[in-house]
């Protein structure tokens, strides 16, 4: 299982890899960003009631992430996102994140605030109780940033994620929905304008 998903991982990164080559040479932009991650509502159709209290537990913690971002294009674009999460949900389980968005960006010089929405996938490892196998995920949000003189800025961006389907490998569940929100700060550094 684990040989997989680090499989699926390493396609994903050749894939996205590939794809930045590929660019053309125009308003690209490379972001390295931390943050933190607080898991929102867990929705479940049925589940063990011995779980309930886990799950209220599951519900109030927050987990680092951190990763890259890549992005092209200037008002409409993409991104593209690989991230890591050492302790996803509990402090057992590892996520690896991967998403490719689409992305609207004011074209203002110094200050650009953006949106972006899209899908990914989301594997989590581990022995803890938030592993649920790889998963496609739905990603929004948006941010804003901070490009003075030079090629180096700042970048602050909100996002939820929503993955729907998920079934937890430690309690048996069916149909359940995983909500969470990532905010981080990064240091972006603009490749081309």
């Amino acid at each position: 299982m684990y040989k997989v998903q680090s499989s699926i991982v390493r396609i994903c990164f050749l894939l996205v890899l590939i794809f930045i080559m590929n660019l053309p040479a125009r308003a690209i932009d490379l972001t390295a960003f931390g943050g933190v991650q607080r898991q929102g509502k867990l929705t479940l159709r049925s589940a063990p009631g011995t779980t309930v209290n886990l799950l209220r537990t599951i519900n109030a913690t927050n987990f680092g992430v951190f990763g890259v971002r890549f992005g092209h294009g200037n008002v409409f674009g993409g991104e593209h996102t690989l991230a890591f999460a050492p302790n996803f949900i509990d402090a057992d389980t590892k996520a690896f994140i991967y998403n490719s968005d689409i992305r609207l960006q004011a074209p203002f010089p110094v200050v650009k605030p953006y949106g972006v929405v899209g899908l990914g996938l989301i594997g989590t490892s581990g022995e803890g109780v938030g592993r649920f196998g790889t998963k496609f995920a739905i990603n929004y949000g948006g941010g804003v940033k901070f490009l003075p003189a030079g090629p180096v800025g700042l970048q602050v961006d909100v996002r939820g994620y929503s993955v729907p389907g998920t079934e937890f490998k430690v309690f048996t569940t069916q149909d359940q929905t995983v909500n969470f929100l990532e905010v981080s700060v990064g240091v972006v550094f603009a490749l081309s304008k």
